[in-house]
C-alpha cells in the first residue's frame, strides 16, 4: 500500500509540475501587450545576410558580423550558407552605407559570424564563428582612422558545441573571455536537417521539448587566453544562454535567456567564476544585449511575439516583429524598467536580434534576413 501511495503522490507532483510548465509556456507565447509600431522612418540598407549582432566602437564606427544566414548554417550547415564577414558603418555620416572590412591575417577559408563584442578598453574585437566542423571564437585587433582589422587568435575548446555557442564578451582584460552556450545538443557539421546518426535525429525534437519545459541546461564558459584553457563559468541556470554584456568595471555580467523572458545578473568572483545575483524579468524575450557606457542603460534586441518566431521556423516568409528597447535601473538599487525605442512590424527586416542607438538613429540587425534596418526616431 505504501508503494502504491508513493506512486500516486509522485504522479500528482509530476502532473502539477507539467501543468505549471504548460501555463508558463502559454504566458510566454502571449504577444507583448505594448507592441506599438513606430517604424515609418526605416529603410533597409545592404545586401549582406544574417547580421545577428552589432557593436558601437570609437569615432562613431559601428561594427557588425555577417553570417551569410544563420538559419541556413544551423539547418543545412555553414558550407551551404553564403559567406559572411566583418562590416562597418560610419554612424556620423548620414550618407554612409555598410562596408565590408578585410580581416588581415585571417586563417580560415570561410566566416560565419554570430555574437560579437568590441572592447573600447583594449580595441579587441571578439566574434563567435561557426566554421561547420567546429565553432570557435575569433580575436581581432581594431585600428581607427582608417578602420582596419587584424586577426590575432582563434580560440578553440572541446567544450564549444558545434553551432551551439552564441555570444562572447571580454572579461577582466584581454586575456579573459566569456562565451555563452545556447544549445543543449549539437547537430552534424551539415546542420540539423542532415543527421549522421540516429541520436542526431532525436536532438532537435528533444532540445525543443526541453526548452518548452523551461529546463535550464545551458551555461556560460570562461576562457583563459594565456593558458588556452576554457571551463564552466556558471551553473546551468539558463534554458538558452544567449546575448551577453558586461558592466564598465567588469564586475557584473548580464546574460539573456530569451525563451524565459529574463536576464541573469552575474557577479564575477576573483577566480573568474560567475555567481548568480538576481533575475530581471521582462515583458518580452530579448536576444542580444549591449551596455551603453554613456547612459548606463542596457540596449536590447527584442522578441515580442514567440508564436510568429516559431512559425518562421516552418515558413521563412513569416514576418516576425521586433525592435530596440532599453533596460534601466531606477536608482542605485531600484526597480528595473524597460523603455521601447523602436518597434518594427517585420515587413522590412524579419526577426530582430540586436540594435544600436546613436543620437536619433537606430540600427537593427537580424540573424536570418538581408541587410540592416536604419531608422530615425
Amino acid at each position: 500500500m505504501f508503494g502504491l501511495g508513493l506512486v500516486k503522490w509522485v504522479a500528482l507532483i509530476l502532473v502539477a509540475v507539467l501543468a505549471q510548465r504548460i501555463y508558463k509556456l502559454m504566458e510566454v507565447m502571449k504577444p507583448y501587450a505594448e507592441m506599438n509600431f513606430n517604424d515609418k522612418n526605416c529603410v533597409l540598407q545592404g545586401e549582406m545576410f544574417g547580421n545577428e549582432d552589432m557593436v558601437l566602437g570609437k569615432e562613431s564606427v559601428m561594427l557588425f558580423a555577417a553570417s551569410g544566414n544563420l538559419h541556413v548554417c544551423f539547418n543545412a550547415g555553414s558550407a551551404a550558407a553564403g559567406d559572411g564577414g566583418i562590416w562597418m558603418l560610419d554612424m556620423k555620416d548620414s550618407s554612409a552605407r555598410p562596408k565590408q572590412l578585410p580581416i588581415q591575417g585571417y586563417p580560415h577559408k570561410a566566416f560565419h559570424g554570430h555574437g560579437i563584442y568590441l572592447s573600447n578598453a583594449t580595441d579587441r574585437l571578439y566574434v563567435v564563428n561557426h566554421l561547420g566542423p567546429k565553432t570557435v571564437v575569433e580575436v581581432m585587433k581594431v585600428e581607427y582612422s582608417p578602420v582596419r582589422i587584424s586577426h590575432l587568435k582563434t580560440v578553440q575548446s572541446d567544450l564549444f558545441l558545434r553551432y551551439g555557442m552564441n555570444d562572447v564578451i571580454e572579461g577582466i582584460d584581454e586575456n579573459e573571455i566569456y562565451v555563452s552556450r545556447w544549445q543543449v545538443f549539437q547537430p552534424s557539421a551539415n546542420g540539423w536537417n542532415n543527421p549522421t546518426s540516429f541520436i542526431e535525429t532525436i536532438y532537435p525534437k528533444l532540445g525543443r521539448l526541453l526548452s518548452m519545459l523551461f529546463i535550464p541546461l545551458t551555461l556560460v564558459y570562461r576562457c583563459d587566453l594565456k593558458k588556452d584553457k576554457c571551463e564552466a563559468a556558471s551553473e546551468r541556470l539558463f534554458v538558452g544562454a544567449n546575448g551577453m554584456t558586461i558592466s564598465p568595471d567588469r564586475s557584473t555580467v548580464y546574460v539573456a535567456d530569451p525563451i524565459d523572458k529574463r536576464i541573469g545578473v552575474m557577479s564575477r568572483t576573483p577566480s573568474g567564476f560567475l555567481e548568480h545575483q538576481e533575475w530581471i524579468n521582462l515583458p518580452f524575450g530579448v536576444d542580444n544585449i549591449e551596455y551603453d557606457h554613456q547612459s548606463g542603460d542596457i540596449l536590447m534586441g527584442t522578441i515580442p511575439d514567440f508564436k510568429l518566431l516559431m512559425k518562421y521556423e516552418e515558413n521563412q516568409a513569416t514576418e516576425v516583429p521586433g525592435g530596440l528597447s532599453v533596460l534601466r535601473r531606477e536608482g542605485e538599487r531600484g526597480t528595473w524598467t524597460t523603455h521601447d525605442v523602436l518597434m518594427h512590424d517585420g515587413s522590412k527586416l524579419s526577426q530582430i536580434s540586436a540594435g544600436v542607438l546613436f543620437g536619433r538613429t537606430v540600427i537593427l540587425g537580424s540573424p536570418y534576413s538581408k541587410g540592416l534596418l536604419v531608422c530615425q526616431v
